[in-house]
């Protein structure tokens, strides 16, 4: 199985806040690259393709890998379908960017798909444009992506949060915590029989997301923040990582220490928001973590499962 990524996290314009890390960039430091939005795209056999969500990047991402470029015929195009985590802006916008390709398949939990049709209306919008079919995640039993055969990817689904995407919440409440609004992934690929876990959020492992952690082989982890005070500092915001639904890389019960202690081939900190100092090559928390064998997701980043 063959995974193709990009590495930026979401929620503020890239390269444009006020902290030193960032504002060398705009003098010129090499050592900084501005990155695309958070995505993945997976294929089992080099001809079909399902993305890992669907940012505003997406057009970007696609023109910048091959594979996934459309043709020979009309409307022809690789990409299968469109696995969404959750419902967040930059996770989702982008299916308005995929109108032109019909005959898609989009997978979800049931909470992400009624916010689909309602809070952010993509459904609605597109019902005129092209025909997607719907596939809802459950969390229950492992679920496949694409037909039996070489191209079959097979899904497994974890529970991470009950907490909705801004734009979502109700000024009533009223949210149910039975409601799954965001997930995690395990990509197995039967063939190796091996798997990938993807958490682009994570706020706590719990006993579920542990296991996933123990048995996967390669780790791809929120890595959104470094510090719990990190935007905070700044000036950016009063809310701390974990109010933002993500665990700090750093400090005690942090992502790094979390993680230190589980047996996968590779482990990659991935969705870097751009205050995060380990974007920058040279940085002291860079080197740190990869002298205890993490690595940081950069754009067109490939990874064999």
């Amino acid at each position: 199985m063959r995974v193709l990524g990009t590495a930026a996290g979401g929620g503020f314009p890239q390269w444009n806040c006020a902290c030193s890390n960032c504002r060398s960039v705009r003098d010129g430091d090499k050592a900084l690259k501005p990155l695309l939005q958070s995505s993945l795209a997976v294929s089992a056999n080099e001809k079909d393709w399902y993305l890992i969500n669907a940012g505003p990047d997406v057009h970007k991402q696609i023109e910048s890998f091959a594979a996934l470029h459309p043709g020979p015929g009309i409307r022809e195009t690789p990409l299968a379908g469109v696995i969404l985590t959750d419902a967040e802006l930059d996770h989702t916008i982008g299916l308005l960017s995929l109108r032109e390709g019909s005959c898609l398949t989009i997978y979800g939990t049931e909470t992400v798909r009624r916010c689909l049709q309602s809070a952010f209306p993509v459904f609605p919008m597109l019902k005129n444009y092209c025909s997607w079919e719907w596939q809802t995640l459950h969390p229950d039993f492992r679920q496949q992506a694409g037909t039996l055969g070489e191209g079959t990817i097979i899904v497994e689904t974890i529970p991470v949060s009950s907490k909705p995407p801004l734009y979502a919440k109700s000024s009533k409440g009223g949210e149910s915590p039975e409601d799954l609004w965001e997930a995690g992934l395990v990509l197995h690929n039967e063939s190796s029989g091996k798997c990938l876990a993807y958490f682009p959020t994570l706020l706590s492992i719990t006993p579920a997301i542990e296991a996933c952690l123990e048995k996967a082989d390669i780790l791809m982890v929120d890595g959104t923040f470094w510090s719990e005070d990190e935007l905070v500092k700044m000036g950016a915001t009063e809310r701390d990582a974990r109010s933002m639904g993500h665990l700090p890389i750093s400090g005690p019960s942090g992502i790094a220490e979390k993680l230190a202690s589980y047996p996968a081939e590779r482990k990659i900190l991935i969705h870097i928001n751009n205050s995060n100092p380990i974007l920058k090559k040279d940085s002291i928390e860079r080197d740190a973590l990869e002298q205890y064998g993490f690595e940081i997701a950069y754009d067109g980043m490939e990874v064999e499962v």
